[in-house]
This record gives C-alpha cells, sequence and structure tokens, in this order.
C-alpha cells in the first residue's frame, strides 16, 4: 500500500478468560501422580507433626469465633449509635468476620493464632473508618 511503513497485520485475539481473584492460575493442568505423591507425603508430614486439630479443639475454636463475633457485632451496634445513626440504621448495622492465615487454610495446631478481619456493614451508603474507634473502645 502506497505511503504506508510497516503495515500491521491484524488478527483477532481471544478475550482473556475471567478468573476470580487478581491474578490467573499459574496452571489448568491436571495434577500429575506425582504430584499427588508429593501432597499425600505433606499431609502425612503435617498429620505426624501434630499440625490438625482434633475434633475438641476445632469446636473450642468455632466456640471462641462465635463469642468474638457476638462481640463484634454488639460493638458495631453501640458505636453506630454513638455516631449519631438513625434507630433504624442502628438496627441494621452489621459486621462480618473473615478468617485467613493457618486456620483458613485448614492446618490449626493448639499452638496457633486465630487471625481474622471484620468489615463493619451500615446499610446507609457511608463509608466509615473504624481503626480510631477499634482501639478506643476496645482498650
Amino acid at each position: 500500500m502506497a505511503g504506508s511503513v510497516g503495515a500491521a497485520k491484524v488478527t483477532s485475539r481471544p478475550s482473556p478468560k475471567r478468573y476470580s481473584g487478581m491474578d490467573p492460575p499459574l496452571s489448568l493442568a491436571r495434577p500429575t501422580v506425582f504430584d499427588l505423591q508429593k501432597t499425600a507425603e505433606l499431609e502425612k508430614f503435617l498429620v505426624d507433626m501434630g499440625l490438625y486439630e482434633g475434633e475438641e479443639q476445632s469446636a473450642k475454636r468455632e466456640e471462641v469465633l462465635r463469642e468474638i463475633n457476638r462481640i463484634v457485632k454488639g460493638w458495631v451496634k453501640r458505636l453506630t449509635s454513638q455516631k449519631g445513626f438513625s434507630e433504624h440504621i442502628v438496627e441494621k448495622a452489621n459486621a462480618v468476620l473473615f478468617t485467613f492465615g493457618s486456620y483458613r487454610l485448614g492446618v490449626t495446631p493448639s499452638f496457633s493464632a486465630l487471625f481474622f478481619y471484620c468489615i463493619h456493614l451500615i446499610p446507609s451508603g457511608s463509608i466509615v473508618f473504624l481503626i480510631d474507634d477499634l482501639i478506643f473502645i476496645l482498650m
């Protein structure tokens, strides 16, 4: 074509597949026999080292999480009221706890900590930052 330098070749690329999370998986391949063997060895090691808690320990940890959840939900309602929201909003205010770390992965020896974070939900469309309040009220 006259006047064009290095005309680009147009190729259609398939649209990228969407994955949950930030990045696509490293691989979509099924595990190999070697992978399955190494997984079994790792799980046996974790069991032998006592890194899976028993049913009694698991029940106690769940009980602690339920109590923390109850305390946080009460705290959120009190804080929402103190911030001047209407009684209707206070009644609807809620908190959600999310666990992470070894507990979330299912590897929880009796000496491990229980990590969680809390999201404070207020049904008013407001975004509320509560770090100062959390430190002040819980200390």
